[in-house]
């Protein structure tokens, strides 16, 4: 009888197939074709492990360099704020969507998201979710207010700090990358205790004329004041003088 020869492969490969052994009977193609298919299925594992490693490292590198984050504001309990929509952008952004989540006490004022340009004609709001309707890119390289929404303070919520933040967030880019944020960007909402006499405009710890003066005085500025929103319908307009004018009777 002859003696069989075998020949290990140990030193040929890292892991040997399970019962692979070259000889020389008629197995010996075989075990050959066996082993150039354990070795291709090795070459295409190491390579789909660095498509993937690159892939992910790539989006890691978007999701760095392109984010949307809320504003840092403060706050009277009772009263409105006015948070803005922060993007920063390495590239060509054209549309985007995000999350809000909100502490509870802390709501998004309905109809109340107003675009900043260039997506003033293109921002809204469906229910806590945040999204832009147009596609006018944001130019690379560019850290701007591309939106504003109102949050409502409840009178019951408590002095201090909550986090107010931005989850799910999707940006699409020019050169077709959708990059989606898998961490949520947080911002800090300072809530203070309410202060004062409600209508006392000019702070004299009074509530008469001299306040509707300061109320006109406010509504021909045209600018938004949380103290002078009366009425809490997130503007100051004649609403808010006969709301004073009822609180100067109530007297």
């Amino acid at each position: 009888m002859n003696e069989k020869k075998y020949v290990s492969l140990h030193r040929i490969i890292v892991f040997r197939p399970k019962k692979l052994i070259v000889n020389n009977n008629k197995k010996h193609k075989n075990n050959l074709f066996t082993l150039k298919i354990y070795l291709m299925k090795r070459r295409f594992l190491f390579l789909l492990i660095a498509v993937c490693t690159v892939v992910g490292a790539n989006a890691a590198l978007n999701r760095a360099k392109n984010f949307l984050e809320p504003s840092a504001a403060t706050a009277t309990a009772g009263k409105t704020v006015e948070i803005s929509v922060l993007m920063t952008n390495e590239k060509d952004i054209i549309n985007w969507q995000t999350e809000l989540v909100l502490p509870e006490g802390i709501t998004l004022v309905e109809n109340s998201a107003v675009g900043v340009a260039p997506w003033d004609a293109g921002f809204t709001s469906n229910g806590n979710t945040l999204f832009s309707e147009i596609e006018t890119g944001v130019a690379a390289g560019t850290k701007v207010v591309v939106a504003k929404f109102t949050l409502q303070i409840a009178s019951t919520v408590a002095a201090g700090e909550y986090d107010i933040a931005f989850s799910k967030t999707v940006m699409n880019a020019q050169d077709g990358a959708s990059i989606v944020q898998t961490d949520n960007k947080v911002a800090t909402l300072t809530v203070e205790e309410a202060q004062g006499i409600k209508g006392d405009l000019n702070n004299d710890t009074k509530v008469n004329s001299g306040d509707i003066q300061t109320l006109l005085n406010i509504i021909a500025e045209g600018t938004y004041k949380a103290e002078a929103d009366l009425n809490n319908d997130t503007k100051v307009n004649s609403g808010d003088i006969q709301t004073l004018l009822n609180l100067i009777a109530a007297q």
